[in-house]
């Protein structure tokens, strides 16, 4: 019997270990589980986190550009009609996280506002009507834009009138050319004597720089016309090269209106010396 107690003993101890054996197994089972859960979780949480950050910093760039629809993707957009600007996701995130990145695509977006006025003006101005205008700014900061122009005037004329035409453009854009290039030239030399450069410098005074705001816009003018009339069925392609000429009309634009402001709001005599200095 001795024998028979000692081993229904050992049969329970056997028992006993693969019970505690399996219990053991199941609790760290189940805490690996509500490890992982929670790292789930956490990761989860951080995602939300920076999902709402992006989405309130899309929200902001918006507002630079309240003119055309602002999106974020890959691509610029293909629609045939309508304005917009796309900015790469990969370059929002650098944006984020590097101060000058930021301030320099801030500016540029802030530029496609600028040239989709321009454009639209000038276009109304020389007969034409922009059809569509995507931009897109890719990983690196750079800028892309398609557009497309019509001229309804020109659907109208014979193909005699529409050379002719045509002829009388670019003789009028070379002529404009002629102009910008002499107010250059006179304003490096100092040579400007007439009442206009007097004029101007009572402006410059006033912190108002108008020869030179003008030269620019010229440029950019002559730049956004030339390639319309020179166009393939009235769409043109703009760079980055050629975005620059429009930020930098943008940010002239900037200055004189901060002079305006600042000049409402303050003693214009304290205000031109504050400038001077």
């Amino acid at each position: 019997m001795a024998m028979e107690i000692t081993n229904n003993y050992n049969a329970y101890e056997n028992v006993y270990a693969t019970q505690k054996q399996q219990t053991e197994k199941k609790q760290a089972a189940s805490g690996k589980e509500t490890s992982e859960t929670a790292a789930a979780q956490k990761n989860s949480e951080a995602g939300n986190d920076k999902a709402k950050s992006v989405a309130s910093y899309v929200k902001k760039l918006e507002k630079l550009v309240p003119s055309v629809e602002f999106r974020v993707g890959n691509a610029c957009l293909s629609a045939q009609s309508g304005k917009s600007l796309t900015v790469n996701p990969k370059l929002l995130e650098k944006m984020q996280n590097d101060p000058k990145t930021k301030k320099d695509m801030e500016d540029m977006i802030k530029g496609v506002g600028s040239m989709s006025k321009l454009a639209e003006s000038l276009a109304k101005a020389s007969g034409w009507t922009i059809v569509y205008q995507h931009s897109y700014i890719d990983e690196n900061g750079k800028y892309h834009c398609r557009m497309q122009g019509r001229n309804d005037g020109m659907l109208k004329l014979s193909d005699k009138l529409r050379e002719e035409r045509r002829r009388n453009s670019e003789k009028l854009i070379e002529k404009s050319k002629e102009k910008a290039a002499e107010k250059e030239k006179e304003l490096e030399g100092n040579k400007i004597e007439t009442e206009e450069k007097k004029a101007d410098e009572e402006q410059e005074k006033s912190g108002i720089t108008i020869v030179k705001e003008n030269t620019l816009l010229e440029k950019a003018e002559q730049m956004i016309l030339e390639k319309l009339e020179n166009s393939e069925k009235g769409e043109i392609y703009l760079d980055d090269d050629d975005m620059q000429k429009v930020i930098e009309v943008a940010r002239e634009q900037e200055e004189k209106e901060a002079v305006k402001k600042q000049g409402n709001h303050a003693n214009p005599v304290g205000a031109n010396l504050d400038l001077q200095i």
